[in-house]
């Protein structure tokens, strides 16, 4: 008598199949999410540093040598925060679509603006459109410079390495690399250190 119904050899290709495509499909919307978050990021940043340049120069700078004052509730409450990037009245930092922290920050001497990543996912991506956005804004900047480093077990900073700076327009000199002439190897080097040689790193843009 002939029986009807799928072998269980079959079931199991038919299962096997729907893995793959399942797994296609995953990876497909991660990179499409990933993208998505990147031209997010890359808009948000982008208006957020504008902002600071064109503001910054109108709002305080701290009084005391070697502290900084915040000056992210000033920008909030200018408006002056673009959507895509969270701020909690009253705090100093801000948060970007991976929840990496930013600060708009002022010195006794100069303006900055300071993002951390908070882990190693995707940092290559992320760093990769912060130092093209902070390319672009070459005339106005002073100094781009990462700061590497680790964390011990009770929360302290510990063997800390400060890139090379990258200058603006009015710093670059023979002596210095200039940001306007970063080439995608300068960004690829730059990128990998601050991924591979530390458990944390930090982005520091200043400006006068």
């Amino acid at each position: 008598m002939r029986e009807n119904g799928r072998s269980m050899v079959e079931m199991l290709g038919v299962l096997a199949i729907i893995g793959v495509l399942s797994v296609g499909a995953i990876s497909g919307y991660s990179k499409a999410m990933m993208k998505y978050k990147l031209n997010k990021f890359s808009e948000s940043m982008n208006l957020l540093i504008n902002n600071a340049l064109q503001t910054s120069k109108s709002l305080p700078k701290s009084t005391v040598d070697g502290e900084w004052i915040s000056h992210a509730e000033i920008m909030y409450k200018l408006g002056l925060i673009p959507d895509g990037i969270k701020y909690t009245n009253g705090q100093d930092y801000m948060y970007d679509v991976f929840n990496n922290a930013i600060w708009v920050y002022a010195y006794p001497t100069f303006y900055g603006i300071g993002y951390r990543f908070n882990s190693k996912n995707e940092i290559r991506d992320i760093c990769h459109a912060l130092v093209n956005i902070y390319k672009e804004n070459h005339d106005q900047l002073r100094r781009v410079a990462t700061e590497q480093f680790t964390l011990t077990d009770d929360g302290k900073e510990e063997n800390k390495i400060v890139s090379d700076g990258l200058y603006g327009d009015s710093y670059c000199t023979d002596n210095n690399r200039c940001l306007r002439n970063l080439t995608l190897a300068d960004i690829d080097k730059l990128c990998d250190n601050c991924a591979e040689n530390s458990t944390m790193c930090r982005f520091y843009a200043t400006w006068k």
